[in-house]
């Protein structure tokens, strides 16, 4: 066997390899005798049938393609173990000559791990924000409370509808006087003025009492969200069933006791540090982005241009196949967003080649720093992925599932690329 090695741009690697003619033919021979064992044709005992007649029947073809089966993964481990190799992607494979009394010539095309020259890792420096919570963000977090528990009274005087009520309306759509799909609705529930609908639909409620009726034809602008009624001229036979007034709960300790709280101070205080908690996450996550860009362009990789392409197209057919199921198209949706296919397929790739520099930069951080994963981990992992206990044989199933389906390397990939961040924040250099 002959072996030519071609590297191209990345880790992408060629392998033309030639096979002695003998070899093939032997091969071809063993191929012949493993398929012809099923074989059956008129005038011929089964599996007994002449080469010749075999080849006549089914063509070369079959008995080239039996060999290469046997053929192929034998050279493929060879190449690999000899070469110390660790492809990253399924190989493709592309037969240059196979015929008659020749040897047989065909090459490997693989994409190699790339090599990772890391930079500085240890003791990036970033600045860390001050946190700190205003009176303002927590008098927002209060009224977002109030309002959660904000009581819609109906009027016990009769009077007409004013802005800001909410009303309690039955209505029935119609376009064109045909009466759209879903178009019957009971008991909505609106807000006069709110932005939900046209202001006219909101205009067109004044002065209504309890129990009365009225046709509002309403145009929506062609930018309105819901598609049904976008451009359209629409007609709605409203009935008025209720006006409410909103009455939210005075904000003070009887308030903050019933939510389990002695005082309202105390209510406050628990906002404050759910708050600066929050704040503190964010900034934490923040600064683990800037480390790890940081960490990055210090770092040299050569991305394989076929892997970034590979995963750009994978990327474009999910979301061609999001587009189908929501009944959109990706042309609609490059022009929604005023691109080109070749703008979005750019942006992609620039995309593409961060996540994947990161990705293998970071593995060699794992590496170089001998940070590995833990079975218990692992189990940790799953277990916090539902909300309910979950017991040893479904854990073990669990992970038997995994491994079934290829995604327990995926699940592992994610802890140890988790650790390795929390490893380079600790190793950060912080100022304030």
């Amino acid at each position: 066997m002959q072996v030519a090695i071609e590297k191209k741009e990345g880790a992408e690697i060629s392998f033309k390899v030639e096979i002695p003619q003998e070899k093939v033919e032997a091969e071809l021979s063993q191929a012949f005798y493993r398929l012809v064992k099923d074989v059956q044709i008129p005038g011929f005992r089964k599996g007994k049938i002449p080469r010749k007649i075999f080849e006549k029947r089914f063509g070369e073809e079959a008995l080239q393609e039996e060999a290469i089966k046997k053929i192929y993964p034998e050279v493929y481990r060879e190449i690999v173990n000899e070469h110390n190799l660790i492809p990253i992607v399924e190989p493709t494979v592309e037969i240059i000559q196979f015929s008659g009394n020749k040897p047989l010539i065909f090459k490997i095309n693989l994409v190699n791990k790339p090599e990772v020259k890391l930079g500085k890792y240890k003791g990036i420096r970033v600045k860390k924000r001050k946190i700190e919570v205003s009176t303002d963000e927590i008098e927002t977090v209060l009224k977002q409370f109030q309002k959660q528990h904000t009581n819609y009274i109906p009027l016990k005087k009769e009077r007409e509808v004013r802005q800001g009520d909410w009303v309690v309306l039955d209505y029935q759509i119609f376009h064109e006087k045909r009466l759209l799909p879903r178009g019957t609705q009971k008991n909505f529930f609106f807000k006069v003025g709110s932005s939900l609908l046209p202001s006219s639909f909101s205009e067109g409620l004044m002065g209504l009492k309890k129990g009365e009726k009225k046709d509002l034809e309403i145009q929506f602008s062609s930018s309105y969200p819901q598609k049904d009624f976008a451009g359209k001229k629409i007609m709605f036979k409203i009935t008025l069933k209720e006006i409410r007034e909103e009455k939210a709960p005075p904000l003070d300790d009887k308030f903050a006791k019933n939510l389990k709280f002695d005082s309202l101070e105390n209510f406050k205080k628990h906002i404050q540090e759910q708050l600066k908690e929050t704040k503190e996450n964010w900034e934490e996550k923040r600064l683990k982005k800037e480390i790890i860009d940081k960490v990055v362009e210090t770092s040299h990789i050569n991305i394989p241009p076929s892997l970034v392409k590979r995963r750009a197209e994978e990327r474009i057919k999910e979301l061609e196949d999001r587009l189908k199921k929501e009944g959109s198209t990706l042309q609609s949706y490059l022009e929604k967003e005023k691109l080109s296919e070749k703008e979005l397929r750019a942006r992609l790739n620039q995309e593409l080649e961060k996540g994947i520099s990161t990705f293998f930069i970071l593995e060699a951080i794992a590496e170089q720093e001998e940070i590995k994963v833990e079975e218990k981990e692992i189990e940790e992992k799953l277990k916090s992925s539902t909300t309910r206990e979950i017991k040893e044989a479904e854990l073990n199933r669990m992970k038997n599932n995994l491994a079934a389906r290829g995604e327990l390397n995926t699940v592992t990939a994610h802890i140890r690329e988790e650790k390795v961040i929390d490893f380079l924040y600790k190793e950060a250099k912080m100022s304030e």
